[in-house]
Order: structure tokens, then C-alpha cells, then sequence
């Protein structure tokens, strides 16, 4: 059985196995899902099974692009394109594009050449979070497969294994939404205790509708520019569960189970609505902030905007 390490996407693992198996492995993959689901780890197992190979980066045969800084630029697909004319050593070459979407339009156009006509021995797999940011030219030439979110259980079974406790694992599990990277990086994150604290006490500021307090909040954010990310999607928990609270649903649909008296007191402080327009404004935060909007205008306008939903 093939890919028996990757945790969840059985989709995925049906119909790749059953494209090696019968000898009908395509020429261009998109591997689309959210970050942290094992698409890059499907692509380098893919790849180790083609090639025959336990240490993939020992091989001329395949090959990682990626970004150069913010885009991975047109001179990254020009050098694919003349590497992929040497035949391989085997019987294939894989190449590999992480985080495909950051391919600037000209890096795209010019990628598309290749998979127009490529050589016989050429697999050459997209990775990405967002195949809406492709040229849909380059989609229809690719076969799409899609990655799930992972079962929060077999992410908390997992990181039990790696000796977290099964209480924290739980946890842990909820933040993540299925990406097993990011339930890694929390669990071996001394800060996060800390974060998850101070973000707590974002939410009791922002409910308390007081606007100096508030603004407050910009220069103590300020501290976590580089896991920015992370507080705003601990910030849009909070809000969700304040908003879970209010429907009366099950406990076991609330995130943040161990702070459930403070969320349910919180729940007093607003309306369904206002949480709702929160949340979209923290997400439509991150949005920018990825797209490398200014950070302290962005947060700035985040609060702002949260403030006037709330007064």
C-alpha cells in the first residue's frame, strides 16, 4: 500500500495509488488544499516512489522551485524548462512547485509552454493553498486533486505519539483545523501558552467597547508581527466560540472548551451579528496582511473597525 505515512486525504491516496498502479501517472498534478495537510509530503512521496529513491535530494531527477522571495519569478521557470530537456537518469524527472501560487503571471505563461508539450519522462506538480491564483490555462492542463483538512482526531492521535499529553493534544487539534504542520509548530511553541493568554484579554478589551483601550491593542500586537497569523486565527476562535456560545450548541463544537466561563461571559456583551461582522473583518485582516499590506495599517484599521461594530 502506498503512502501509508500521510495522515487523512484517502482520496488523494486512492487515486494516485491507483495511477502508479496501473501505469498511468500524468504528466501535471495540482495538489490544492489548505496549508499543512500533507500535500508537500504526498508530492516528495510520489516523487520517491517514481523514482525508486529513499533520499529524493540525491537525485538529478527531481527537483523543488521555490518562491524567490515574495513570487517565484519567470528566471525560475526558465531554468526548469532547459533542465527538463536533459533526459533523466531513469525513467522520470519530477519536478516540483511549492506554493505555485506565488508564480508571477509571466512565471505561469511561461510555465504553460512546458505543459502544452512536455517530454514523456516530465511530472511536474503544483502545490498550492489557492488554484483560484492560477491562470486557468495552467488548471486545465493539470489534474486537480484536492486536499482536506485532516480529522481533528488523527491530529491529536498524532502529536500523543510525539509525547504531547492527550488534553493538550485535544486542544491543540481544535486550533489547528486540520493542518497537522501547524497543530507541529503549536505544540513545540513555548510562546503559544502565553499568546493564547494575551489574546484573551484582546477579546475582553474589544468587547468592552472602550476605544482608548482598544487602540491599545495595536502596540501590544505589535510584538507578534512574525506569527501575526496565528493570533489573528486564535482571535477568530475566540469570536466563534462567543458565537457558538450564544446558540446554545453542544460544548464539544467550542474550540476553547477550557475557557468555556469566560466565553459564555463574554456572550452577554454582544449580539450574534456583531460577532459575525468581526469576524469577517479580522479575516479580511488577514487576507491583506498576506497579500504584505502594511502591518501596522492593517491592524490599525482592524481595530477601528472592530470598535465601530461594537460601540
Amino acid at each position: 500500500m502506498y503512502f501509508e505515512k500521510i495522515r487523512g486525504q484517502q482520496f488523494a491516496k486512492k487515486y494516485l495509488s491507483n495511477s502508479i498502479k496501473s501505469n498511468m501517472v500524468s504528466h501535471a498534478y495540482m495538489f490544492e488544499g489548505p496549508t499543512g495537510v500533507g500535500k508537500n509530503t504526498m508530492a516528495r512521496e510520489l516523487a520517491a516512489i517514481l523514482l525508486e529513491m529513499d533520499n529524493l535530494f540525491n537525485s538529478p531527477d527531481y527537483i523543488e522551485i521555490k518562491p524567490d522571495g515574495n513570487s517565484i519569478k519567470i528566471a525560475q521557470i526558465r531554468k526548469l524548462q532547459t533542465d527538463i530537456l536533459v533526459k533523466p537518469f531513469k525513467s522520470y524527472k519530477i519536478y516540483v512547485i511549492d506554493e505555485a501560487q506565488k508564480m508571477t503571471v509571466e512565471a505561469q505563461n511561461a510555465l504553460l509552454k512546458t505543459l502544452e508539450e512536455p517530454p514523456k519522462y516530465a511530472i511536474i506538480i503544483l502545490v498550492t493553498n489557492n488554484k483560484e491564483s492560477l491562470l486557468d490555462t495552467i488548471k486545465s492542463r493539470c489534474e486537480i486533486i484536492k486536499f482536506t483538512p485532516i480529522p481533528m482526531r488523527e491530529v491529536a492521535n498524532y502529536l500523543v505519539t510525539t509525547g504531547v499529553d492527550e488534553k493538550r493534544a485535544s486542544l491543540l487539534a481544535n486550533f489547528s483545523r486540520g493542518s497537522m504542520q501547524k497543530a507541529i509548530e503549536l505544540s513545540e511553541s513555548e510562546d503559544f501558552h502565553l499568546m493564547r493568554e494575551e489574546v484573551q484579554k484582546y477579546v475582553e478589551t474589544f468587547l468592552g467597547g472602550n476605544l482608548i483601550e482598544i487602540m491599545d491593542i495595536q502596540s501590544s500586537i505589535e510584538k507578534y508581527k512574525d506569527q501575526i497569523i496565528n493570533v489573528l486565527d486564535l482571535l477568530i476562535n475566540y469570536f466563534r466560540d462567543i458565537m457558538m456560545a450564544k446558540e446554545n450548541v453542544d460544548n464539544s463544537m467550542i474550540i476553547n472548551l477550557d475557557r468555556l466561563v469566560f466565553i459564555k461571559n463574554m456572550s452577554k456583551k454582544t449580539t450574534y451579528s456583531q460577532l459575525s461582522k468581526i469576524i469577517d473583518i479580522i479575516e479580511e485582516t488577514k487576507n491583506k496582511l498576506r497579500s504584505n499590506c502594511n502591518f501596522n495599517i492593517s491592524i490599525q484599521v482592524m481595530t477601528l473597525n472592530i470598535y465601530e461594530v461594537i460601540k
